[in-house]
């Protein structure tokens, strides 16, 4: 009861699991970071290659730029050579027909201009002041759609500047291209989510899958198969809680089949030990009924036989019975403090006259002291009866009976002896099996059923006590041990 008890104790304190959820949440939160960690890699991605196209575009205006600067100024041309100045410029603007080309003096006057230039005469002023200025905007808004390039050119009469305005690719944003990219990244994103997810959880929806398929065997009267615990968390908990449920069943199983394999046994037992007597008693009665004595002596002997027959069989009847009620499993206890002592003492006392008649001899070593113990004394004197009686019945003729008792911290024993034919290790195992008779040959001399050490052991598992025999030559000893401290409730 109390190593149960610990024993279930112990297991739920190793059930205590780390949370599911936890790990479930964790496992989303991984792969929502991932999967946006990809979307905005992707988007970031494609922004660099758009940055990079602007870099590279302006790279070449500037590159166009440079070349139409030194180009004018290796014809040592005037400001105001018109005639010379826009062959010149529209050389290189049929290369590139979406620029607008423009040049203009010092004073911010425009001496030339291209038709699609979108420079206006207004604003070419400001264009120079940040041209001049210390911090030049190199992205500079005064014409939207439109990114203005300056370079100074020196003519044969006078400084001007030389304007060229290429498309901007930051203002002419492609909204179609852009959605299409955004589209990209997030189903790119949704993607690694399901992937990363499905192989994060692969493993626990494997072990789902395991222990669907260990219920099943289960289920199926497997018993002896055992889900693997795997982890610390709900899963694994519920994996051992089945395991032990498994354990409990396969016990159970066994119990029952035990117990029935023992009903069979018992009625096999029980219909040759009742067969026997009752076949007498039929027997004399018919002989009475028929007549068949030849005078009244023997006639009342047939009964007297008869009705002994009769005592013997209910006897066997009575052991069965209290055999069969102590097997229940709501068998009550009724504890009482008594000295266990002064128990013994009167018990050899009864049975004195009964040893004496035979020619035994008794020896009593029983310590002065009481020796108090909590026992149920009725069932206890049971246990003790039974012991005297087969020591009186399977005894030598004036052979010898020697009955102690002693204690320790823990425990009381009691030790019953006498001097009998030899007994074989094995046959000291089958002592207290049900209907087990030692000597086939004098068992039907011997009166007796062979369930009263049985009927012993039982009482003295049920005091959560041990019994036991020993053998040495011609000498048998049985011995009983009882909890010195048991709890008086009754059970």
């Amino acid at each position: 009861m109390r190593s149960a008890d610990r024993e279930k104790k112990q297991r739920k304190r190793s059930f205590i699991p780390a949370s599911l959820n936890i790990k479930l949440f964790l496992i989303f939160l991984g792969c929502f970071m991932a999967a946006s960690f990809t979307f905005f890699l992707f988007v970031f991605k494609y922004s660099e290659l758009d940055t990079l196209k602007q870099r590279q575009e302006q790279e070449r205006v500037e590159k166009v730029l440079v070349h139409l600067t030194n180009t004018l100024q290796g014809k040592h041309i005037k400001l105001d050579d018109i005639e010379e100045m826009g062959p010149t410029i529209d050389s290189v603007k049929d290369d590139y027909p979406t620029w607008g080309f423009l040049v203009a003096d010092a004073k911010g006057n425009i001496i030339f201009q291209t038709k699609n230039n979108h420079t206006q005469r207004k604003n070419i002023k400001p264009l120079l002041k940040q041209k001049l200025a210390p911090e030049f905007n190199s992205n500079p808004s005064v014409n939207k759609g439109y990114f203005p390039f300056i370079s100074l050119v020196s003519f044969q009469d006078d400084l001007g500047y030389l304007v060229v305005e290429a498309p901007s690719s930051k203002v002419t944003i492609d909204t179609t291209n852009y959605n299409h990219k955004i589209q990209i990244a997030f189903l790119c994103s949704i993607l690694v989510f399901l992937l990363l997810f499905f192989l994060c959880m692969r493993p626990i929806t494997r072990y789902i899958k395991q222990i669907e398929q260990g219920i099943s065997r289960i289920v199926n009267k497997d018993w002896n198969y055992s889900i693997p615990v795997k982890g610390k968390n709900e899963l694994s908990s519920l994996a051992k809680n089945i395991n032990w449920m498994t354990e409990q069943l396969r016990e159970r199983f066994e119990r029952e089949r035990q117990v029935e394999q023992a009903k069979n046994e018992l009625i096999t037992n029980l219909s040759h030990d009742l067969r026997t007597p009752l076949t007498s008693i039929i027997g004399y009665v018919r002989l009475v009924k028929d007549g068949q004595y030849q005078n009244q002596q023997e006639l009342e002997q047939y009964i007297q036989t008869t009705y002994n027959i009769s005592l013997k069989f209910k006897n066997l009847l009575d052991e069965l019975f209290e055999y069969t009620k102590l097997s229940l499993s709501d068998v009550e206890l009724h504890f009482q403090e008594v000295n266990l002592g002064g128990v013994l003492y009167q018990l050899v006392g009864e049975y004195t006259p009964i040893f004496e008649n035979r020619g035994l001899d008794v020896k009593v070593k029983i310590p002065d002291d009481p020796v108090f113990i909590s026992v149920d004394i009725e069932k206890i004197i049971r246990v003790l009866d039974n012991l005297f009686s087969n020591a009186e019945k399977y005894s030598h003729e004036c052979g010898h009976i020697e009955v102690t008792l002693h204690s320790t911290r823990e425990q009381v024993i009691i030790s019953v002896s006498n001097t009998t034919d030899h007994i074989e290790a094995k046959e000291l195992k089958n002592l207290f099996n049900r209907f087990y008779r030692m000597d086939k040959a004098r068992s039907s001399k011997v009166a007796g059923s062979g369930i009263g050490l049985s009927i012993a052991k039982r009482i003295v598992e049920l005091h959560e006590g041990d019994i036991w025999a020993e053998s040495d030559n011609n000498k048998v000893k049985i011995h009983i041990a009882l909890p010195l401290h048991h709890d008086t409730k009754e059970k």
